[in-house]
């Protein structure tokens, strides 16, 4: 087992070009390895495309790079963002894990396309798309772009909506519990991602997790998150050792500055996950300071 001391740096939620982030491996790398950090994970939505050379590039640096994987799913009529650490999708026991990437790839490219023959019917040319996708498989993601490129829309917000009143919400997503059963089989952690994020669908709420917690064995919050605050971030700590969860620190960095840079979490911030993957943290009393990731 390897080690790693208490404050060393670590960030455990970054996007890539994989998905819809905008950093090049190559250049995240660099960017981490430059600035000291020890360990950090790709976690790109519904995709590990990036993960295997991310991989080789931090070994070339001295970065440790977790493999995993942002999954888009689905519990109680919301979506729940779900990162899942430590699956290598080579591997046979992760057969079930691959088909739960398949299966959302699929169906992400095919609502891609049926809200651009919607779009272009209506009138909204998407000569940019081509450019946008950049060789990848198309997305939901890449036509949003492109409505913005195209001036029809000034954020993705905006674009989502117009392509809901066409009657294209373009809502990808699978079930809670099939993700995390299929991430088990395949040997990887399963940590709700940013449960304290305002989005429009609300905060993830003490009772809400509890009945979470008995209806899907998740195994982990984000505590650590660049918009939760000190007072969330202390709040889903008691929560994780309440409810004996691991604890995760990530930025959720889609671009350099976009919406923020990598932010250096100390390693004993996320001790219990970083254990799973073979990283003994020399641990101290966790500081009352590291959680807000400000």
């Amino acid at each position: 087992m390897g080690s790693i001391l208490p404050g060393e740096p670590v960030d455990l939620h970054l996007h890539t070009l994989a998905s819809d982030g905008f950093w090049t491996v190559e250049t995240l790398v660099n960017h981490l390895s430059e600035r000291g950090f020890r360990v950090a994970a790709i976690c790109d939505h519904d995709t590990m495309a990036a993960v295997a050379e991310a991989i080789e590039r931090g070994a070339q640096h001295g970065l440790r790079v977790i493999p995993g994987v942002e999954v888009t799913t689905r519990w109680h009529d919301r979506q729940w963002h779900l990162l899942v650490y430590g699956v290598d999708p080579e591997l046979p026991r992760a057969r079930l894990f691959r088909g739960v990437l398949d299966e959302l790839a699929d169906r992400m490219w095919a609502e891609a396309i049926t809200a651009v023959v919607t779009l272009e019917r209506h009138g909204y040319r998407l000569r940019s798309l081509r450019e946008v996708a950049a060789g990848r498989p198309l997305r939901p993601y890449h036509v949003l772009l492109a409505l913005i490129r195209e001036g029809y829309a000034t954020n993705l917000a905006t674009a989502h909506e117009l392509t809901k009143r066409l009657g294209e919400p373009m809502t990808v997503d699978l079930p809670l519990e099939r993700v995390v059963t299929a991430a088990h089989s395949a040997g990887g952690v399963c940590v709700l991602a940013h449960p304290g994020r305002d989005d429009a669908t609300g905060r993830l709420t003490e009772d809400a997790l509890v009945q979470l917690l008995a209806e899907v064995p998740i195994d982990g919050l984000e505590v650590h998150y660049r918009s939760h605050s000190r007072e969330q971030a202390e709040m889903f700590r008691r929560w994780c050792e309440r409810y004996s969860l691991v604890a995760s620190s990530g930025s959720d960095s889609h671009a350099p500055g976009h919406p923020v840079d990598p932010i250096s979490y100390p390693a004993e911030s996320a001790a219990e996950l970083l254990r799973k993957f073979g990283l003994e943290v020399a641990l101290s009393e966790v500081r009352s300071g590291i959680c807000s990731g400000k």
